[in-house]
């Protein structure tokens, strides 16, 4: 697992510099990174944003892994650690952002629901969901690096694929999330998707 999330790091360090340069991240305080493994996308927002802080939510045995890398990066003090299994268990709250980075992929469309509604709970009302992922065009074909990535994930996992902005969109939408707008298209799982939890007085 150590090497495997190293790994990760590596190849996602210079994308996630990327992302968080693209994105936004200004108006908000905290972060909830769901599945965030050694924090490469945390690192990146808290980088951009130095009045951001984060929460970094994964499985028990990638904890550790993520507490030594945010002590390497002189980050610890602004990012807690939380442990847990996002297919069974509720996400940490008072986060107004929440960054599901390379997930849906891996899930079937009723198991992203069900992430998506955790995270919906989870978020202060107001709060934004932002999705990294490859988007797929309405043929499935674009970018031929998700379609490829599509065969991957069917020999690979019980229901995953690369989904369409509408099929995100929709749901996005069965979860309670409203404005969805696609950010950004890409060719290296680059795509961005946005999606916003009414303020308490617009619910």
């Amino acid at each position: 697992m150590k090497a495997f999330t190293g790994a990760m790091h590596i190849v996602a360090k210079g994308l996630s510099a990327e992302i968080a340069e693209v994105y936004d991240s200004n108006p908000f305080s905290k972060l909830l990174d769901v599945g965030g493994a050694s924090g490469t996308y945390s690192i990146a927002f808290l980088r951009k944003n130095p009045k951001m802080k984060a929460i970094i939510f994964d499985l028990k045995g990638v904890i550790p892994i993520a507490l030594e890398r945010l002590q390497e990066e002189g980050l610890i003090d602004r990012v807690e650690l939380a442990a847990g299994d996002f297919y069974q268990d509720e996400l940490p709250t008072g986060c107004d952002l929440a960054l599901l980075s390379a997930i849906i992929h891996q899930n079937s469309i009723e198991q992203n629901v069900n992430l998506f509604l955790k995270i919906h709970r989870a978020l202060e009302p107001g709060g934004v969901i932002l999705i990294r992922d490859h988007i797929m065009d309405e043929s499935r074909t674009n970018p031929p690096a998700g379609a490829v990535f599509a065969l991957n994930m069917l020999v690979n996992t019980r229901g995953g694929d690369t989904y369409t902005f509408s099929e995100v969109k929709e749901a996005l939408e069965k979860a309670g999330f409203k404005d969805i707008r696609l950010l950004r298209t890409g060719e290296k799982m680059d795509g961005l998707v946005e999606g916003h939890k009414p303020a308490l007085d617009s619910i």
